[in-house]
């Protein structure tokens, strides 16, 4: 399918924005919001996040239509039949530049460690350009030095603040390319750990899992589409990209390893394919396993499409933190369990990359430990 933005696709952001609903359309939609915002209540957790979580979702609603407007207008059969990537690195940098802009804008206290940086931009002047023109539709008044300066700001190793953000701009580049999966991860971390989540995942299905048939029945067009979000005690939702509503989500509560359905990558191949055929097999598992690109696999888990996730590329490999931040909360908010293979919790204070763990193991709270004791029978972290 080929997806065709229209102005109207910029969604009613009228009940979740309140006085910012004026700002919806692309010209204007992130105006900065006044006031210094980054200070942190005393009472940590207490304050409820409601105005991070409301810029956020924001902002993550407009990278959706600016990376679908990226899509639609530079992904062709050539490109495809090219391999040429550059249509998804304009969308990495336009997105990128659209949420730093607008959250620096609301919270200049929090810094950012995101994906992309100006560096490998500038020695490439055609998508300079392109990126320059798609983030001006969004925000008119940014200059070619402005957009670097914006997307340098996420260039950071390490912070020291207590709150920062971290953010995949579009994770799943040959998903975007395909026409398919992909998503915009986005994060609040507090003391190292994600407090606030979303996954903007603008062509996954809403009706994969018949439970959420009857909460969309309103929807009558446009049927792909929607952003997953997370507070940190304060459960999941899921807010389809085409109608204001927030509808609850929950993990599975499947129990039987023998009928788990697991979310693998689009394309499986090399020493992960091989280690989860071997837990396949060693469970007894017979149904498919349901294939997408991207922190999409954790939106399918979070909401009961699937109800497991294992990524282990290598022994050796060390994930990147923007991957997974954003998924595992929502995950947890839902009611499931993320850690890596070794059952440690994800550990985000390393820096950009999560050096202390070893692959990610993502389920619902019956089958983690099932999960878990299985790869230790089979002896997969003891390999060489």
């Amino acid at each position: 399918f080929v997806i065709k933005p229209t102005k109207a696709t910029f969604y009613s952001l009228t009940s979740v924005m309140g006085n910012m609903a004026s700002q919806c359309l692309p010209q204007n939609a992130l105006a900065q919001v006044e006031g210094d915002t980054g200070k942190i209540p005393s009472s940590g957790l207490q304050d409820t996040l409601d105005e991070e979580r409301s810029v956020a979702l924001k902002a993550v609603l407009t990278a959706c239509e600016a990376a679908r407007r990226v899509q639609a207008g530079l992904v062709s059969e050539e490109t495809i039949s090219k391999d040429d990537k550059s249509p998804v690195t304009v969308g990495d940098y336009t997105v990128q530049a659209i949420i730093i802009h607008a959250l620096t804008a609301a919270f200049p206290a929090y810094p950012f460690i995101a994906e992309e940086d100006r560096a490998t931009l500038e020695e490439q002047p055609d998508v300079l350009a392109k990126v320059l023109r798609f983030t001006q539709d969004y925000i008119p008044e940014i200059t070619q030095e402005g957009l670097l300066s914006t997307l340098d700001k996420g260039s950071n190793e390490m912070v020291s603040a207590r709150r920062w953000w971290t953010l995949d701009p579009i994770d799943g580049t040959l998903g975007f390319l395909r026409r398919d999966q992909y998503a915009v991860a986005l994060a609040l971390m507090e003391d190292n750990k994600p407090i606030l989540g979303l996954l903007g995942c603008p062509s996954l299905k809403l009706e994969v899992d018949s439970k959420l048939k009857q909460s969309l029945s309103e929807i009558t067009e446009d049927p792909l589409g929607c952003v997953l979000f997370a507070v940190k005690g304060q459960g999941a939702f899921m807010r389809p990209l085409s109608i204001n509503d927030e509808i609850p989500i929950r993990v599975s509560t499947k129990a039987d390893p023998q009928q788990i359905i697991f979310t693998e990558s689009f394309v499986a191949r090399g020493f992960a394919h091989e280690v989860n055929t071997k837990i396949v097999e060693h469970l007894g598992v017979t149904a498919a396993p349901l294939r997408v690109d991207s922190q999409c696999k954790y939106a399918m888990v979070a909401r009961g499409d699937s109800d497991a996730y294992l990524r282990l590329s290598s022994l050796s490999y060390q994930e990147c933190i923007w991957d997974h931040a954003a998924g595992a909360i929502i995950v947890e908010e839902a009611g499931g369990v993320v850690t890596d293979w070794h059952g440690k919790p994800l550990d985000y204070s390393q820096g950009r990359k999560l050096s202390a763990n070893v692959g990610i193991l993502c389920a619902n709270k019956e089958l983690h430990p099932i999960l878990l004791q299985t790869v230790e029978k089979l002896g997969i972290l003891e390999q060489k």
